[in-house]
């Protein structure tokens, strides 16, 4: 009988030890997504920081009752925007103050005048990605930056797909007029 409870009590460890390495896997693959689309909602560094540990503590928690009915990528994101919107709606949060310097832990040191200007672009770009409404923000976050499938990002957004494609062409239609706005600004000298 001994014999019986030291196999459970070692397959219990090692069913933790699978489950950290798990979780070290996923934090290695999503960490800087996570951060970005928590970012992207909550526009914070430091809350974002502390969502991306809070959304990796829910995988783990939580890991058991993952039933592969989405990607494991779609399943963590979900747990990113519900984790950010709950932090919001539990704290009041306002979302109308970004830093200009975005993901400065992020930026690859420059060894040339091109990187500069190609991260200054991409920079440029996602701070008009992140100052659109929220609704549209997320979906292109999701769908241009994580590289989900438009049934992913709905599936994460808990949203209908149709929705999300709405959502996606109102979004980039804002973006392309943040853009040329800019662009024009650039032009007259602004």
């Amino acid at each position: 009988m001994e014999k019986n409870d030291c196999r459970q009590s070692n397959s219990s460890e090692e069913g933790e030890l699978n489950k950290e390495a798990l979780i070290q896997e996923w934090m290695e693959l999503y960490t800087k997504n996570v951060y970005l689309l928590a970012y992207s909602i909550v526009k914070d560094k430091d809350l974002a920081e502390d969502i991306s540990q809070e959304v990796f503590l829910k995988c783990y928690r939580y890991m058991d009752g993952f039933r592969n009915e989405s990607s494991i990528k779609t399943w963590i994101y979900r747990i990113t925007v519900n984790t950010s919107k709950d932090y919001i709606r539990k704290k009041g949060f306002s979302l109308l103050q970004f830093p200009l310097t975005l993901l400065d832990n992020f930026k690859k040191s420059a060894s040339s005048e091109t990187e500069v200007l190609k991260m200054d672009e991409k920079e440029r770009l996602l701070q008009l990605v992140l100052s659109l409404p929220q609704k549209y923000r997320e979906v292109i976050i999701l769908h241009y930056f994580q590289d989900l499938k438009i049934s992913e990002a709905a599936d994460a957004l808990q949203l209908n797909e149709n929705t999300v494609k709405t959502r996606l062409a109102r979004g980039r239609a804002l973006l392309k007029d943040k853009i040329e706005l800019q662009e024009g600004d650039v032009l007259n000298g602004s």
